[in-house]
């Protein structure tokens, strides 16, 4: 039973119903006995590099999960977030969850392509909090009024749902004084977060994805199975009792992540002598350039850090000679003609030759799902249509 509320902030919708600002009624319904390992939701992985899964969570795994964000976020009645990311994504249903548990309230009905609705309606409905992806950042800092003006009300921001880059990290610290940015880490099949990074360690930290959440357990395992050293790189595990049951329908998959361990991720990171963790990139997208294996992630974030671009994204495709070339796609503010050839100085300046884009393809967006991740399979499977 909870007293959550929403706040519908859409015009056309808020006509329709006028009492979507007031408390929500505890209803009155019967006792009714559940398992706590019991299915209560099967919520499908992105699929941005592969097909989407759907993780059943029991409520035991999603009850696990809402107290330790609520925990660590200090969420209370008093709390509104804003709620641009939708609620079939894991990290938007964590924000439902959370909010209706603790009584507090979701704004919901403005979108991102509108990115100044988004700034004015949080400071009109008081939003305490919003939540967002890598590419949500990066356009609010780019294309809003929010930096150096946040809204009074405003307490903290989260941010999950894949790798920010160093530099736009820092343009969010920035951007945002007094307020508290947590930067998160976890999986769909971990009924959402594994780890978050305290806004008081961020400055001196930019990268990490922070530390364990209360009630997980977290190993970088080599190849062997065996525990990696601190700054070795190596497979990030989970356990905790937020992890899911399994894929549905799909014992096999199931079966390749989950096992006596607890969850691969099929992440690689490591661990530093403080404890604190970093990605380096995923085992899939690993490029293999000739001797040399390459992060799409490193690239990306060196991109990134030219003052021109907004959003990057890498991928392997096929080479005769190397086996895989390293190709990336770029957003950028002002396109210039002769700007590719600017971002491959700017990346053999920072990087080893290797590691530099063979081809950097210059885009007016990339495509991305509902959640606003990157979709890199559509990069690869546009690619790969175009390909003689």
């Amino acid at each position: 039973r909870f007293g959550g509320r929403v706040l519908s902030v859409a015009e056309s919708f808020s006509e329709d119903h006028p009492s979507m600002g007031s408390p929500v009624a505890a209803a009155d319904f019967p006792e009714c006995p559940v398992a706590p390992e019991a299915p209560v939701s099967i919520i499908y992985t992105s699929g941005s590099t592969g097909r989407p899964r759907g993780a059943v969570l029991s409520h035991r795994s999603l009850l696990a999960n809402t107290r330790s964000i609520i925990e660590y976020l200090r969420l209370t009645a008093a709390d509104r977030v804003m709620a641009v990311l939708p609620f079939y994504y894991v990290y938007g249903k964590s924000l439902l969850n959370t909010h209706v548990s603790v009584g507090g309230s979701l704004i919901v009905g403005t979108d991102l392509y509108f990115p100044n609705d988004v700034v004015a309606r949080m400071e009109q409905d008081r939003a305490t909090g919003f939540a967002g992806v890598p590419s949500s950042f990066a356009i609010l800092m780019h294309r809003s009024s929010l930096p150096g003006a946040p809204p009074s009300s405003l307490r903290y921001v989260t941010q999950a749902g894949g790798a920010m880059a160093p530099d736009l990290t820092r343009r969010v610290i920035e951007a945002l004084p007094g307020v508290d940015v947590f930067v998160m880490y976890g999986a769909t099949e971990a009924s959402a977060r594994l780890t978050y990074l305290d806004p008081c360690e961020l400055p001196g930290h930019v990268g990490s994805i922070g530390k364990e959440i209360s009630g997980v357990t977290i190993r970088i395992l080599r190849e062997d199975g065996t525990e990696a050293a601190p700054g070795e790189p190596g497979e990030l595990v989970a356990q905790g009792e937020n992890l899911m049951s399994g894929y549905w329908n799909d014992p096999e998959e199931t079966r390749q992540v989950l096992g006596p361990d607890g969850l691969r991720t099929g992440d690689l990171a490591y661990r530093d002598a403080e404890g604190f963790l970093y990605i380096v990139g995923r085992k899939k997208e690993m490029i293999k350039c000739g001797a040399h294996r390459v992060s799409p992630q490193e690239v990306e974030e060196t991109l990134m850090e030219h003052a021109a671009v907004l959003e990057a994204a890498v991928i392997g495709v096929p080479d005769p000679i190397l086996g895989e070339a390293i190709r990336a796609y770029v957003v950028v503010s002002d396109p210039q003609p002769d700007l590719v050839a600017e971002l491959r100085r700017h990346a053999g300046d920072r990087l080893p030759e290797y590691k530099v884009p063979g081809t950097i393809e210059l885009r007016r967006e990339l495509p991305k799902n509902a959640s606003g991740k990157i979709q890199k399979r559509a990069l690869r499977e546009e690619y790969d249509a175009a390909a003689p």
